[in-house]
């Protein structure tokens, strides 16, 4: 592996093993920009979208498999991808103890090489790995295990947004040193392998939700919403402000 991999696994290793405050305190404060189930600003509006029943998924850097679990949930057959071996551990284990090994399978290996066939997978999702990979490698990865017509969906944290760039510079031990927020060039770079590529920004003004999560995750969604409808106004009407978002949805297709 190149050092940059190696960085990167010895990172979530000891993230696993040691845990750090500063991360949970920031999962803590986001969990709602984040949601996954329907009430999500990202994925919320897919699950109407995609017939996941029967699917053959890719969880491209899929952690602990907290979003495996819920694609399988829904009928996919899925399979997690990792390069920390603490992390596909820990999800093997709790898939297992869900009962959920026959709808899973998870792997420790390097994402820009993955031990796939070509034209494996109808979908590839992901949720923040990009940003912590060689982008040109990437792209060509997902484009060449997706059957043609496959969709690629991908949540990602964006550069530029005043207020997240300088929490990152105030945390740096809270991420790992090689990752590089995206930009706006950098999503436009998968055109180069994909027939479809469209993307949305969220969270110019709703960042300043955060907040709301002390309250509870139901009060945090629903102000989140809110906050987000009134960017996605702002952002039509300057689409410029597009670029200083905290987050992307990117949506795929070969």
């Amino acid at each position: 592996m190149s050092d940059r991999l190696i960085r990167e696994r010895e990172f979530y290793d000891e993230l696993v093993i040691g845990g750090s405050k500063t991360r949970n305190v920031l999962d803590r404060f986001s969990e709602g920009f984040y949601e996954k189930g329907r009430k999500g600003r990202l994925w919320g509006p897919l699950w109407d979208k995609i017939d996941l029943s029967g699917a053959a998924v890719l969880d491209y850097g899929c952690g602990s498999g907290a979003f495996s679990r819920r694609l399988a949930s829904l009928g996919a057959r899925v399979s997690g991808v990792d390069i920390s071996p603490e992390l596909i551990g820990t999800a093997r284990v709790r898939a297992s103890q869900m009962g959920m090994n026959g709808a899973l399978q998870f792997v420790v290996c390097d994402a820009h090489r993955t031990p796939f066939d070509d034209n494996s997978f109808d979908y590839v999702v992901g949720n923040g790995a990009l940003h912590h990979l060689d982008l040109d490698r990437a792209y060509a990865e997902i484009a060449r295990v997706l059957k043609t017509g496959g969709k690629a969906f991908f949540m990602e944290p964006m550069y530029h947004h005043p207020l997240l760039w300088s929490l990152r510079r105030l945390t740096p031990k809270s991420h790992t040193v090689d990752e590089r927020p995206l930009s706006l060039a950098d999503i436009e770079k998968a055109k180069r392998w994909f027939r479809v590529c469209c993307h949305r920004e969220h969270f110019l003004f709703s960042v300043c939700a955060a907040p709301a999560h002390l309250l509870g995750k139901s009060v945090a969604l629903a102000v989140i919403d809110k906050m987000d409808q009134f960017d996605q106004f702002v952002m039509r009407a300057e689409p410029r402000l597009r670029r200083f978002a905290w987050l992307s949805m990117l949506e795929m297709e070969k």
